[in-house]
């Protein structure tokens, strides 16, 4: 029985080390090369996912190989509290997604009410917007070829929103990449066609579309990242169920050990 289940749990505990190698890289790929690296609200938790797991995993592999039932048991607290983080992070971001607000005044644009308050207070208020568009400007991301052409359905709503004016503007292009305003005048006085300009430093990034188009990209991210955590819940209980059962176990040898002993 314990080496079956010794054998059980040092095969998941191996597979929980592996699934941390994915999310320090999905971290670090947002970090460096990724248009979230203009916010750490993605970031962040994954560098945290990422660094807990392998930790645990490390902890829980020490303990199996070199007989340390206190390490065992410290891995089954800290695969508790794993468990309870992820739980109540997974039904945080599955609320921000899904709900949507109007108390936070980042504008009247019906585009910005689809999400949660604590999406437009959190990144897109004045305050903090204003961190997020410098960082947008300095990147390029416009000229960036994944948001040009390579990849138009990945990035779509940060290439309609920031990178080129609204339909409903009536602004015409010229050379590829030079809006004008036609000589009718714009089709509409909305605060996103007063904010527009052909300059490579402002395009939209003042407009409520590009505010939106943020967003859309982050809830798509954040929505993949939630179902990324419901699975690696699932998987994180069904270890901690055969550490359990190791560590008792294990308990139950020792103790049977310690008799033996005594009788003779």
């Amino acid at each position: 029985m314990l080496g079956a289940c010794s054998g059980m749990f040092a095969c998941s505990n191996f597979l929980t080390f592996l699934s941390s190698l994915p999310v320090l890289a999905a971290a670090v790929i947002l970090r460096y090369y990724g248009h979230t690296r203009c916010s750490t609200y993605l970031e962040v938790p994954m560098w945290v996912l990422g660094i807990f797991l392998l930790l645990v995993s490390l902890a829980g592999m020490t303990g199996l190989w070199c007989g340390v039932t206190f390490m065992l048991w410290l891995y089954q607290w800290l695969m508790f509290l794993l468990i309870l983080v992820l739980c109540c992070f997974t039904v945080f971001m599955f609320i921000v997604t899904e709900e949507s607000g109007s108390k936070c005044g980042t504008g009247e644009d019906p585009r910005l009410k689809q999400f949660s308050d604590w999406l437009q207070c959190r990144l897109v208020d004045e305050s903090n917007w204003i961190g997020i568009r410098s960082c947008l400007t300095e990147s390029k991301i416009c000229s960036d070829p994944a948001i040009s052409g390579g990849k138009p359905g990945v990035f779509l709503p940060i290439k309609n929103g920031c990178c080129m004016p609204p339909s409903q503007c009536g602004f015409v292009l010229k050379n590829g990449s030079i809006w004008t305003i036609p000589k009718s005048g714009l089709a509409s006085n909305h605060h996103d066609c007063l904010m527009w300009s052909s300059k490579p430093n402002r395009l939209c990034y003042y407009c409520y579309s590009c505010k939106a188009g943020f967003l859309a990209r982050l809830k798509n991210d954040w929505r993949k990242l939630t179902t990324f955590s419901i699975c690696l819940v699932s998987f994180l209980i069904i270890n901690f169920i055969i550490g359990c059962l190791a560590c008792r176990s294990s308990q139950a040898v020792g103790l049977f050990q310690i008799r033996r002993k005594d009788q003779f």
